[in-house]
């Protein structure tokens, strides 16, 4: 029987989830336990991405351990910038909204609006998406 290291047996977890109505956040949080300590846990980012692009709209937590978790890997924001490009969620529209919030510069918080701007338009955007987008853009007084 071959033994997986911690970081691939999370990506395979990841990849086979399933939301249910019940319990999603009690899994989640239960295979997210010890994560933070993990080496390399950068590479169960892509993982997590496809998560939530794969069920847009299911409820992972308000916002539940997987922002959480993205939130504490460094360099997490191409991905999401990446992520909202391929699949637009609930989720990753109210993490550009977290990221919205930090302190940027005019250039990085253009860039970021931006995004949101897209999700409106975005093909794949569900209607929950895009009034989260919404919501958020004139959170940030900039609907236009």
């Amino acid at each position: 029987m071959e033994v997986c290291d911690p970081i691939t047996t999370v990506i395979v977890a990841l990849n086979s989830f399933e939301p249910s109505p019940d319990d999603t956040d009690i899994r989640l949080y239960q295979l997210f336990e010890g994560f933070r300590s993990l080496p390399g846990r950068d590479r169960v980012a892509p993982a997590m991405f496809s998560l939530l692009e794969r069920f847009p709209d299911a409820e992972f937590g308000s916002p539940g351990p997987l922002v959480h978790e993205l939130e504490a890997i460094p360099g997490y924001l191409p991905l999401l910038r990446d992520s909202v490009h391929r699949q637009p969620t609930h989720l990753t529209v109210w993490m550009i909204n977290r990221v919205l919030n930090a302190n940027l510069s005019s250039d990085q918080r253009g860039a970021w609006l931006s995004e949101l701007r897209a999700v409106l338009e975005h093909p794949l955007a569900s209607e929950q998406t895009r009034r989260s987008a919404e919501d958020f853009l004139e959170h940030q007084g900039a609907k236009s």
